[in-house]
């Protein structure tokens, strides 16, 4: 009776890892028929459930948003000079920001000293606006200044009256709502702080390990798939145009060449506005979005390499 009673729970065991076998072989294999696969350019969350595949490599970042009112807003854009604020007890970063109706970031950068608590009685540079307060260095010129934090000659030299292109070492200058990470700044290491593709980024297909939708493997992604329907694309950062042309499954795509070992590609192009060997400025127009090479649909294709190897451009952003 126990060699049967035996027999019998072997037997269960190996039925018992078959079907196991047969439900993880049916789960991984692989999708033939694109109709049964997750559409990457979709128009809306709820056509996705509002789930997106992710593998254990991915890292979710979480990030705070707080509401300024418009009257704020209003108040500390007429703040014409820069005041100092007194810490009180019960201040936050992010309460003083609101305050002012400034960005922590914006506050952090002007106050590089400030650490991750406030003390009583520390005293706080706030600017008016949403703005940083930049002081003028040996070499900087405006386009250089303006390149730095995302903006055009004309914004800088508007909010800050000025009727020349003329500068002057330890010259103060307000950076109205910069476009830049500002945190990669104050940082101060290799000062690559990439402007935005596009005026909107919505990831499509994030970084890393995925399913590819038209060679049905799973492959590394090189870079991320932005949102993008015919739309302009512009230089993350200023450079040189190495590559202008068509390139395998990227399609047209343009590679540009920044300092300090970085390069920015932009791919699956519709239309190329700058020709290789071209100097770009960070923010140039430089082509429209479209659908050429190996896709399903229209996006941008984009990628950050430093020293050849690619990075999560959304690191940066």
């Amino acid at each position: 009776m126990r060699n049967k009673l035996g027999i019998f729970l072997v037997l269960l065991v190996i039925l018992n890892l078959f079907m196991g076998y047969e439900i993880i072989k049916d789960k991984e294999k692989e999708i033939i028929d694109l109709d049964e696969f997750s559409d990457y350019y979709s128009e809306s969350e709820e056509e996705n459930g509002g789930y997106i595949l992710l593998d254990s490599k991915f890292k979710i970042y979480e990030k705070q948003y707080s509401a300024i009112s418009e009257k704020v807003k209003e108040e500390s854009v007429k703040r014409d000079a820069v005041i100092e604020y007194v810490v009180k007890k019960g201040d936050t970063l992010s309460g003083i920001a609101n305050k002012f109706g400034q960005s922590q970031s914006v506050l952090k950068y002007n106050n590089p000293k400030t650490g991750k608590y406030l003390k009583i009685g520390e005293k706080l540079k706030i600017t008016r606006g949403n703005s940083v307060n930049y002081k003028v260095a040996k070499g900087d010129s405006l386009s250089k200044i303006a390149s730095l934090f995302g903006k055009s000659v004309s914004e800088i030299k508007e909010a800050n009256n000025l009727t020349s292109n003329a500068l002057q070492v330890n010259q103060d200058l307000i950076i109205d709502n910069p476009k830049v990470n500002l945190a990669r700044l104050s940082k101060g290491k290799d000062g690559f702080s990439p402007y935005q593709p596009l005026n909107i980024t919505k990831v499509n297909s994030p970084f890393g390990r995925r399913l590819h939708p038209v060679l049905k493997r799973w492959i590394g992604h090189m870079g991320v798939d932005l949102k993008a329907h015919y739309i302009d694309v512009r230089a993350s950062e200023a450079g040189v145009v190495t590559f202008s042309g068509v390139m395998g499954g990227y399609g047209k795509l343009i590679i540009i060449k920044h300092s300090n070992g970085y390069e920015t590609r932009y791919a699956h192009l519709n239309s190329i506005k700058v020709k290789k060997g071209a100097r770009v400025n960070r923010g140039q127009l430089i082509a429209q979005s479209g659908q050429t090479g190996r896709v399903t649909g229209p996006h941008l294709h984009y990628e950050i390499r430093k020293n050849g190897t690619p990075v999560d451009p959304m690191k940066y952003f």
